[in-house]
């Protein structure tokens, strides 16, 4: 029962993925593939703890384990600094799917990606006691991921803009 919410949105990804891939649209593929990972990586009912949880205030609440103090010295652990790796590709992907947005845009891009990621996991833990966290800190360091990301791929286009010219 647990692992329904994976199901249900592998299912409709892998939808819209075939639909991107009937239209070449490679971009968009590229997109929902980046959000499948996401989804694989938190929508699934594996835990994999990366330090101690001591010391971290939670509450129990909708069936889940909630972290609404960010930033607390035990929670700066590898988990948090995987969840900014882990959305620096989606970044990369707004990028590539909507390359002219400014960086107003880009931090509310990665708030939504944070806020979907945990707010599934929320809906989840509700619904079918998924047994996930549900973290500000992760909030935060997955909009962080998808800011970076989104600032490297522009980086980068830029510096290939300026390499090109010169050649």
């Amino acid at each position: 029962m647990r692992w329904v919410p994976y199901v249900i949105v592998s299912v409709i990804l892998a939808l819209l993925c075939g639909y991107a891939w009937r239209g070449r649209q490679y971009a968009t593929l590229g997109w929902w593939l980046g959000w499948w990972l996401l989804a694989t990586l938190t929508w699934t009912p594996i835990t994999v703890t990366t330090g101690s949880v001591a010391g971290i205030t939670t509450h129990w609440w909708a069936n889940g384990i909630w972290v609404i103090r960010p930033l607390q010295r035990a929670s700066i652990d590898a988990s948090f600094w995987f969840n900014i790796m882990m959305t620096i590709p989606q970044g990369w992907l707004w990028h590539w799917r909507w390359p002219r947005w400014n960086w107003p845009i880009w931090l509310l891009a990665g708030v939504l990606t944070g806020l979907a990621l945990e707010g599934g996991q929320a809906l989840g833990n509700w619904l079918f006691g998924l047994g996930r966290w549900v973290d500000i800190n992760d909030i935060i360091t997955n909009a962080l991921g998808v800011i970076l990301g989104y600032g490297l791929a522009k980086f980068w286009q830029n510096k290939w803009r300026r390499d090109s010219s010169c050649s």
